[in-house]
């Protein structure tokens, strides 16, 4: 069996699917297989998959019909042979070292899970918020509870950032009922995960480019993403509780703070103004209906807390002008940083 499998959800990437198959081929490692799953692609990457596997031995692909990002990773892992997972986007990239030097990691102390950092530029500069406020190296036994509080705090939660053993993975679980959520899938995921496993190892390299995309989903709104994120609120909370008061108001805090980057996402998508309205009230509602709201608020950041004070009380004209300096505030940091 390949020490790794690696898991590639296809979707209408054509712009950087190339780029994102082309980093397979480029690692130092060659000892994995890769599974491709063209979730209904319409915009040719099927056919960029099916070539693609022409030329290798090691590739698979699974053609289907639309599905959402979870259920596509869930049908890659049924046809997964490795000891270990690695998830890449379809329009992200891997370091060309990324599984060397997982594989490292590996043969040192065979952890349940790894973690690393990731790059949002092409030259593999850490991203600060990838980073996490823990020293290099493994965390088992009772030190593992650090991992779980991390995870609580919100600091792990995509899936492509960790390398999972294929053991720890819930495989036979049915995710059938969660098909076309798209939204807070990897939040979602990591519950089962995070349950089952034993030892987590933090790398602190930017193994993975993550490239903005203005078509992902992050980039637009749409109004399931407040059932999706609802869903995986209730799963994240309900892990939270198993780990004890103190780490279920860590959670929280981070639901809330998905809350607030979901209204980032909708106030920043330019939506007629009345539809907005509505979309804040819905999330205002939903919100309330699974008891985010609490003393717990008190203890984000300050422009956090004025931004869920203001959708609690149905301040949307405030809200919005708040969202919309914080997102210019933003683009200055980034300006000043690039410089």
């Amino acid at each position: 069996m390949p020490r790794f499998s690696i898991f590639v959800p296809v979707y209408n990437a054509l712009p950087h699917l190339n780029d994102a198959l082309a980093s397979i081929l480029n690692q130092t490692l060659s000892d994995y297989e890769v599974v491709l799953v063209d979730d209904g692609s319409t915009d040719g990457s099927a056919e960029v998959c099916d070539a693609f596997a022409t030329t290798c031995d090691n590739v698979a692909v699974v053609h289907q019909e639309n599905s959402g990002l979870l259920l596509s990773r869930r049908v890659a892992l049924g046809h997964a042979l490795g000891d270990y997972i690695v998830t890449l986007d379809a329009d992200d990239v891997l370091r060309s070292d990324a599984l060397e030097r997982l594989a490292d990691v590996i043969d040192s102390c065979e952890p349940d899970i790894i973690g690393f950092s990731f790059a949002r530029t092409p030259d593999y500069a850490a991203a600060p918020e990838s980073r996490l406020p823990l020293a290099e190296g493994l965390y088992d036994g009772r030190d593992y509870g650090q991992f779980e509080r991390m995870v609580c705090e919100g600091f792990l939660i995509s899936v492509w950032s960790k390398c999972c053993k294929r053991e720890v993975v819930d495989i036979n679980a049915d995710y059938s009922a969660y098909r076309g959520l798209t939204y807070a899938e990897d939040l979602l995921q990591l519950m089962p995960l995070a349950s089952t496993a034993h030892s987590f190892y933090y790398l602190d390299a930017p193994l993975y480019f993550y490239r903005p995309n203005p078509r992902g989903c992050t980039a637009h709104y749409e109004g399931r993403y407040v059932d999706d994120l609802m869903v995986a609120l209730g799963a994240f909370l309900q892990y939270a509780a198993h780990l004890g008061s103190d780490c279920l108001a860590l959670a929280h805090q981070s639901a809330l703070l998905q809350v607030t980057s979901l209204v980032h996402i909708l106030v920043k998508s330019g939506l007629p103004c009345e539809q907005e309205v509505r979309e804040l009230a819905t999330i205002q509602s939903r919100v309330e209906s699974i008891g985010l709201w609490g003393s717990w608020s008190k203890e984000l950041r300050v422009d956090k807390r004025w931004e869920m004070l203001a959708l609690k009380r149905g301040w949307f004209g405030l809200l919005r002008v708040g969202v919309l300096a914080v997102e210019a505030a933003k683009r200055l940091r980034n300006r000043v940083r690039a410089k």
